[in-house]
């Protein structure tokens, strides 16, 4: 029998999966195995901080990064991951699909952008095209990129969504254009007193994609309790 190797059991050996929230960085270390086999140990990190301590012990030839974290964004960490080792693939895994997360990462030096909202089965197959040197791109992603670049000439650099509106730009500051339709249902829930766990029931989606989903709520809205989020879903006629 053959004892060769694949050209990415070295490099992939060892991976970092770097993710605030328990649940999702729980997920996300037990899928990465079942996707790449290759991967024999998966160190976690919930912070940039704590992701550099990291990595000044190992430099990572596999990462998943959030790209939403407590001490800032991740889109000077990708930059160190990629520089840190040759052929480093480092996977943006968050649940944010607008051109204000995705481009910066790419230019980055991500090499893959997948949402955690989607059932774990396509999270792994989208994962197992690394290994072919394929980009893990989730397919929202992928027909943003070639709408991206399909409107460059008459847009100025701005993209538009195929089959969707336009999305917030400088000139729309109100928050209820900047929520998603998916925000707009986590807030009616949420202002109708439903806790996270419930919510997610209701939705056919996980606790810990409702709590990424509440998280940018508060952040786009500028509020950070239940309480706003209530006043917040009543202004806009959300409950009755």
């Amino acid at each position: 029998m053959s004892s060769a190797h694949t050209p990415t059991e070295a490099l992939f050996a060892r991976a970092l999966i770097v993710e605030d929230l328990d649940e999702p960085r729980q997920w996300l270390a037990e899928l990465l195995p079942r996707a790449l086999p290759e991967v024999r140990q998966v160190d976690t990190a919930a912070s940039l901080a704590h992701a550099r301590e990291r990595m000044a012990e190992f430099a990572y030839g596999l990462a998943l990064v959030d790209w939403g974290l407590p001490d800032g964004n991740s889109e000077e960490l990708i930059s160190e991951l990629v520089a840190a080792r040759p052929g480093a693939a480092v996977i943006v895994a968050t649940i944010h699909d607008n051109d204000t997360h995705v481009f910066p990462a790419l230019r980055a030096g991500a090499t893959g952008y997948i949402l955690k909202s989607q059932p774990s089965t396509v999270v792994v197959s989208q994962l197992q095209r690394i290994r072919l040197g394929e980009p893990a791109l989730s397919p929202s992603i992928a027909l943003r990129l070639l709408q991206h670049f399909r409107d460059l000439p008459d847009a100025a650099g701005r993209s538009a969504p195929m089959g969707r509106p336009p999305p917030a730009d400088a000139d729309a500051d109100e928050p209820q254009r900047q929520l998603t339709e998916r925000e707009v249902d986590v807030l009616r829930l949420i202002g109708k007193g439903y806790k996270v766990p419930e919510a997610a029931g209701l939705l056919g989606i996980s606790a810990h994609t409702v709590t990424s989903y509440v998280r940018d709520i508060y952040r786009k809205l500028d509020i950070s309790s239940r309480a706003e989020a209530a006043v917040e879903a009543a202004r806009r006629g959300l409950v009755s």
